[in-house]
Formats: C-alpha cells, structure tokens, sequence
C-alpha cells in the first residue's frame, strides 16, 4: 500500500504552498481517500510548500503529486518520498490514474527557483 498525498484546490491538482487543503489516498488499485485537511501551508510566512509537505511527511506519506515544487520542497523529501509533477489543474482522479499508469514526470529538481509571492 502506498500513501499519496495532493494539495487540492476545487478539486483538481494544485502546489504546495497556494492549495485549499491536502487530500491523502490509499493506492493499491483503485485509489481511497484516507484523509483530508486544510493546508498549512495557507498559515506560514515563508518555505510555505514545505509546511504542506511536512504535514503530510508525518501522515506516512510516500509519494506527492503537485503542480509545482521549489527548492526547499525538493530537500525536504529528499531521500523520504518521491513528487511527481501534473499540470496544474489537473482533477484529482486523473492525477492519481496518470501516476498509477507510470505517466507522471518525477521532480528530481525544483520546478522553480525563486520564492514564490503569492
């Protein structure tokens, strides 16, 4: 069983640090819903995805599907779980299907490099 986890916003892929909230999933074929919550990351003043990441680092999770990453992300999962991009936008459950088919693109690097104003 693999836990994904992914910043939503009505429902459809979102990053990290700009979501709504974070829905986790059980994938071992068709994907569950375990959980979902508000975004942390809406409270912080900086690094704000890595504040969605960490929470979801502390559920169990292994894999992250976003819309983007920056460079504080990347080093945080470094080594602990694995992120794979889907443009933003994307529902959900397409996001999950596409990463279950082995369509995503894994982030080995940050999408962006400077900090992002929102």
């Amino acid at each position: 069983m693999v836990k994904v986890a992914i910043p939503v916003t009505d429902g459809k892929v979102s990053g990290p640090g700009e979501a709504e909230t974070v829905k986790i999933f059980e994938v071992a074929g068709e994907p569950k819903l375990l959980e979902e919550y508000p975004n942390p990351a809406l409270k912080a003043m900086a690094a704000r995805g890595a504040h969605m990441l960490k929470s979801a680092l502390d559920r169990g999770v292994q894999v992250f599907i976003v819309a983007e990453m920056g460079p504080p992300g990347v080093r945080l999962i470094q080594g602990k779980a694995k992120a794979y991009i889907a443009n933003e936008g994307t529902p959900v459950e397409e996001a999950l299907k596409l990463l279950n088919e082995g369509k995503l693109q894994e982030i080995v690097k940050p999408t962006h490099d400077h900090p992002r104003t929102h």
